[in-house]
């Protein structure tokens, strides 16, 4: 009666647990588990997706297993396999791979060689922790790859149940830090229990009147934050909200043991294909109205006359002056320059000679010619006049 007078205070308690870790994603919460179901000397691999229950059967172990646990880190899944000489083996799990036996579980002391963990019931992995629940004894096995302690127990810790006792028989880490499992108590009602996993203290958070008296395995803490269990010989599968409301969703074959973890680490979708590059943009052609230009009669351009030929300068006009009765030696001939060689110019000179200039020409020789023959004229004069004397 105790447990229950304090069923508001417990109750009170989970929800503080799903206000400390904030709402669940809301796009999507759904969760992928492995679960383990044990009828015989063998058990059999599912894949199971929540928070609507669909099972999907993996294929069947080659021993008896439990105490699972998921590695999200790691993306493997750890249990205990049974049926060796030797005691327990960490067997190595995942959906796709067949099972990995990576040896029996070492005690944590040299002086304790044997080994402390051969049939559990509850398993649950935080970290490179795996929680390992046998008896009464809580165990810390480490599960780092690279440690030098894999495999070993590196603590126990007894259980002190209060309000209780509770038949545990699996769990998951909460938001926490803390374990969360659905356990059978005294008075044959089950409740949800936490397990401090440093103290091993365990004491009811809400009672479940709804459910049956049975054991309750498969303990998988969803992304909506609920507790979703199944009822080991009765088959059902559940979900319990964090206010403690029960949903049946399932159920499946009865079996002597279940156990599951999750979970599992989602793969990211492919990245979508590159948008094609958009086409061109084709902008019609601007049609423009044609322009009316008013047209101009031809312009009658007159031919350009032809050049002129230029007089030649090379020999003066001839003269009408009378010759004399006796011409005087004619004057020495005149040395005419020698002509300059023409010289390499950029540009080609004109081989027109400019009407205004030859014509010049002309002239001063004409002036030349005329007093030349004066001079003659003058000179004949003045010889006749020296004969007379």
């Amino acid at each position: 009666m105790g447990a229950r007078t304090s069923r508001a205070g417990v109750v009170g308690a989970f929800l503080v647990l799903a206000a400390a870790v904030g709402p669940a994603a809301e796009a999507d919460q759904t969760c992928e588990a492995l679960q383990i179901r044990t009828t015989g000397t063998t058990s059999q691999l599912y894949r199971v997706t929540l928070p609507g229950f669909a099972d999907t059967r993996v294929g069947e172990l080659p021993h008896r297993m439990n105490a699972l646990g998921y590695s999200a880190a790691q993306g493997w899944a750890y249990g205990i396999a049974e049926g060796f000489s030797d005691g327990g083996h960490v067997m190595a799990l995942r959906p796709a791979d067949p099972p990995l036996d990576l040896g029996p579980v070492v005690a944590g002391r040299g002086d304790t060689p044997w080994n402390p963990i051969e049939h559990p019931t509850a398993g649950a992995i935080r970290g490179n922790r795996w929680y390992v629940l046998e008896d009464d004894y809580l165990h810390a096995v480490d599960v780092d790859p690279d440690s030098s302690t894999f495999r070993h127990v590196l603590s126990s810790v007894e259980l002190e149940e209060r309000h209780g006792p509770f038949d545990i028989d699996d769990f998951d880490v909460g938001p926490d830090g803390l374990l969360y499992g659905v356990a059978q108590s005294y008075s044959g009602i089950p409740a949800v229990v936490r397990l401090d996993r440093r103290t091993g203290v365990v004491e009811p958070v809400v009672w479940l009147p709804g459910l049956l008296p049975d054991s309750y395995g498969s303990v998988v803490i969803g992304d909506d934050d609920a507790l979703y269990v199944t009822a080991n010989r009765s088959g059902g599968v559940y979900r319990v909200s964090v206010g403690g409301e029960l949903a049946k969703l399932a159920e499946v074959p009865g079996m002597s043991s279940s156990d599951a973890a999750g979970c599992l680490r989602r793969t990211p979708p492919p990245e979508p294909p590159a948008p094609p590059p958009a086409p061109p943009t084709t902008t019609p052609p601007t049609t423009t109205p044609p322009t009316t230009t008013p047209s101009t009669p031809p312009t009658s351009t007159p031919p350009s006359p032809a050049p002129t030929s230029a007089p030649s300068s090379s020999q003066p006009a001839p003269s009408a002056t009378p010759a004399p009765p006796r011409p005087p030696a004619p004057p020495e001939p005149v040395e005419e320059p020698s002509e300059t060689p023409e010289t390499s110019s950029p540009a080609a000179p004109s081989e027109e000679i400019d009407a205004e200039e030859s014509g010049h020409t002309t002239q001063e020789k004409r002036r030349w010619a005329l007093a030349t023959l004066v001079l003659l004229i003058g000179g004949s004069a003045a010889a006749r006049g020296l004969a007379r004397r």
